[in-house]
């Protein structure tokens, strides 16, 4: 099979963003996309974005409106979304996105890009932020067979891909039932229907790890491993979201993260920051970075996984966000001080206790459906690496 560089056989494209502040080039015909509206997808398709630019934003900035039918690709913040338009759409500066040439297919490339997002992701460049740069992306091999065995490829991914489409819908609504029963029992958390009080009344200590410099690699079951903010950023706890540490542990062994922690997002996207996840199971040997902070809460008052519900209810995660400070080039941060002044809802703690007892039985069906999505994803992964060596 013929391998080629991407700048071979598309175009690729950088966008931008139009000045916030000029109403003019907001609210038009155009869709604007930025990576965290590619994270929100469940699927290949991205139709509809949450803001929209005027033809006179297009042309105020460098940004490029895409044809229907190119493959937009996350840049940076981070590297490796991957989605395909279906209406004509611009970017923001996040993005190099293909522009495709008669010799690719959409979906062909759609799939080989989302099975090389850690090869993406070790290509960036950058401090602050790793990014792609165009010149490299251009630069990136692709296997590519004839344009029909690139359809018939795509056609058996997308079959195949069903299932894990299916188990994905099934572990989002279990996440809706466990807002709807936060609903349910506690109403608005942002209310005045129970008892308020300062988050630093309900929480004794606040800790933050250390983050050494560690391996590209996720850390072997007996290795030690350093958190990644992925471990916590979508409100349930990823062990698997680590990077190994090989260097001396020494006093870094009170970071260890153990079973029962409540932890909590300090440094994040703005969209990210502040989230909260309990860890309820953890292998040995993993530890805290310094982006995460661990809660104490006083159990007597709080209960975690009320606490952790709480935090990530759609009515309080804005006052979350609003505690932090700093540039969306740096990354939101929330200090401890700022942390501990979050006025927060606490209704008796027998109630939040049933609470809790639910949610353990939902999340226990989670768990089971989580291992048969482990499951599909290993299969998929082996069809996919099969699939562009040419040999299904």
């Amino acid at each position: 099979m013929p391998v080629v560089p991407l700048g071979e056989i598309a175009e690729i494209v950088s966008g931008a963003t139009p000045k916030t502040g000029v109403a003019d080039y907001w609210g038009g015909d155009i869709a604007w996309a930025t990576p965290a509206d590619l994270s929100r997808l469940d699927g290949p398709y991205i139709s509809q974005t949450p803001r929209q630019i005027t033809e006179a934003g297009a042309r105020s900035c460098a940004t490029t409106v895409l044809p229907a039918g190119s493959v937009l690709l996350s840049s940076r913040a981070p590297i490796g979304h991957v989605a395909i338009n279906t209406v004509p759409m611009a970017t923001n500066q996040g993005f190099k996105s293909l522009v495709l040439g008669p010799r690719v297919h959409a979906k062909f490339l759609y799939y080989w890009l989302k099975s090389k997002t850690e090869h993406l992701q070790s290509l960036g460049n950058g401090a602050t932020f790793k990014e792609l740069s165009k010149k490299t992306t251009e630069q990136i091999q692709i296997p590519l067979p004839p344009v029909e065995e690139q359809r018939r490829v795509a056609a058996i991914l997308d079959q195949a891909d069903v299932i894990r489409t299916k188990r994905r819908q099934v572990l989002a609504h279990l996440d809706a039932l466990i807002q709807s029963t936060f609903h349910a029992m506690f109403g608005d958390p942002t209310g005045d229907s129970w008892e308020r009080a300062a988050l630093g009344e309900v929480v004794g200590k606040i800790d933050n790890g250390t983050s050494p410099n560690c391996e590209a690699r996720p850390a072997e079951p007996d290795e030690w491993g350093v958190l990644k903010l992925g471990a916590v950023s979508y409100g349930m706890f990823r062990p698997g979201e680590n990077k190994a540490y090989s260097g001396q542990v020494g006093r870094m062994s009170p970071n260890e993260v153990r079973a029962g922690d409540v932890l909590m997002t300090r440094k994040n996207t703005r969209e990210l920051v502040g989230a909260v996840a309990v860890v309820d199971d953890v292998r040995p040997r993993l530890l805290l970075p310094d982006l995460i902070f661990r809660l104490h809460l006083d159990q007597e008052r709080v209960d975690s996984r009320y606490f952790q519900a709480m935090m990530m209810n759609e009515r309080v995660r804005p006052a979350v966000r609003d505690l932090s400070s700093g540039s969306a080039a740096s990354m939101p941060n929330i200090s401890k001080a700022r942390l501990r002044t979050l006025t927060i809802c606490l209704p008796p703690i027998q109630l939040q206790r049933q609470f809790s007892r639910r949610i353990m039985e939902i999340r226990a069906q989670r768990v089971l459906i989580e291992r048969a999505r482990a499951a599909d994803d290993e299969l998929f992964a082996s069809l996919q690496s099969r699939a562009f060596r040419g040999e299904l």
